[in-house]
């Protein structure tokens, strides 16, 4: 891997593979150790049937790695690959003397395996297509999007919008998906791209929304209405959750929010239920990795009377840092599991929550 960022910049960590029992208050067994050279920023599984062992991550030196886990093996997680934004982008994208590129988060495509969305603390929201798993990658050095400063998070959202051609009766293979970003410039951004036969084309020009009264950090497409206006929750510094409603064309309209009492760092959807019924026309609850204020798990709602509302369903309060990041156990019934982390303090935090 080709790197042109200075010593100086890197930070000695690990990545650590954990191990719990079945049963809550089990202490974890340290599966696996993998040495890095710099700081790990963001860590996804590829959410893709066929993919699911693969694992991705992102550094504080513009670094993409790619990771295979097998469990049942002696060491279960396996390196696949890394490249860095200048080998990446056939060094279109070099950072200049003291400066640093940190990539500081990124999105899984929802229905292509082998595309990404990454981030970066200079305000951009690059493309990744990953041909292969262990071989060249691709990163489109033209932004797809640029916040004025950091940009913190993004996703890609599946978007039924019509495509736009100069020649509506030309067959053509497009992938039409929108993009969506958070930076510290307090505003979400979007995009609407296609992607033809192994070219990107941005067709309409970003689109911004202000209702934020700090960065915004999290992002989480819920669902596109029959009228294709999609749904979209944020997260902010600010300590609220918002829901904005995004129509194919024109400027996001903010529905409804609530203050979570901290930051709200990350949004990991637990359910959704759009099957109405008396109490409401349709239901998501989610998982808020809230800073300073630890975990909450939150309930959003549209009422039979079409009111929004957030509500706070629980909230886990034992760390003594900074929440940045939390999870749950898939196919859960009544009871969720959670893992949620803290930064200074080093704590991993196992808890249920009942869901009934």
């Amino acid at each position: 891997m080709a790197s042109s960022f200075s010593q100086s910049s890197r930070r000695t960590v690990t990545a650590a593979l954990l191990s719990f029992g079945s049963r809550m208050g089990i202490c974890e067994i340290r599966v696996q150790t993998v040495p890095q050279p710099s700081a790990l920023l963001d860590l996804r599984f590829n959410p893709h049937d066929g993919h699911r062992d693969i694992c991705a991550v992102v550094s504080s030196t513009a670094t993409l790695a790619l990771y295979r886990l097998s469990p049942g093996e002696e060491e279960p997680l396996t390196h696949l690959n890394t490249m860095d934004i200048a080998a990446m982008s056939h060094n279109e994208i070099q950072p200049t003397p003291g400066e640093e590129i940190l990539f500081t988060s990124f999105g899984w495509h929802p229905s292509r395996a082998d595309m990404m969305v990454i981030t970066t603390s200079t305000g951009h929201v690059y493309f990744v297509q990953l041909a292969t798993l262990d071989g060249d990658w691709e990163l489109n050095s033209e932004p797809i999007i640029t916040h004025t400063l950091e940009a913190w998070c993004a996703v890609i959202s599946s978007v039924p919008t019509a495509l736009i051609r100069a020649d509506e009766t030309k067959e053509t293979k497009e992938l039409s998906f929108r993009v969506y970003s958070g930076g510290d410039d307090s505003m979400l951004r979007s995009r609407t791209c296609n992607w033809n036969e192994g070219s990107l084309a941005q067709s309409l020009p970003a689109l911004e929304s202000r209702g934020h009264d700090a960065g915004v950090t999290a992002i989480l497409p819920l669902f596109a209405q029959e009228d294709n206006h999609e749904l979209v929750v944020t997260g902010s510094y600010d300590e609220y959750i918002r829901l904005f409603l995004v129509p194919p064309f024109g400027r996001p309209k903010n529905l409804a929010e609530g203050m979570l009492g901290g930051g709200v760092w990350r949004l990991n959807l637990i359910d959704l239920d759009t099957n109405s019924c008396p109490s409401y026309s349709w239901r998501a609850r989610i998982l808020a990795s809230c800073m300073h204020a630890g975990s909450r798990v939150v309930e959003l709602l549209r009422t039979a009377a079409g009111e929004y509302r957030f509500k706070v369903l629980g909230r886990f309060e034992e760390h003594k840092s900074m929440n940045y990041g939390s999870d749950f156990q898939p196919g859960w019934k009544n009871r969720l599991s959670v893992v949620s982390t803290s930064f200074y303090d080093k704590l991993l935090c196992l808890w249920e929550f009942d869901m009934a």
